[in-house]
């Protein structure tokens, strides 16, 4: 495998992890609604957090050998979620 298809096949595998991240730090607070109260973080730190933990979970679907099913991209929705109610303090409310 040369070293393009290395970053290519790469990229491929933690596109849909970056992507969520960037979409769930923009729109979490929308949709949360007055839940949210104040933002504590910026939408960048919330972009880190969640590419932190969805790049956590796309390493354990490669630990247990089953990158690309459906069941990851649904851990990666759950953890988005997760990662963002918690970082927006929504159990509080």
């Amino acid at each position: 495998m040369t070293a393009y298809l290395l970053v290519v096949h790469a990229l491929n595998l933690f596109a849909p992890a970056a992507a969520l991240a960037w979409l769930m730090a923009l729109l979490a607070p929308v949709l949360a609604g007055p839940r949210a109260g104040q933002l504590r973080m910026g939408w960048r730190r919330r972009f880190l957090w969640g590419l932190l933990v969805n790049t956590l979970v796309v390493l354990a679907s490669l630990f247990f050998a089953s990158p690309g099913k459906v069941l990851v991209y649904a851990a990666l929705v759950v953890a988005s979620a997760l990662t963002q109610a918690v970082l927006l303090g929504l159990w509080r409310r």
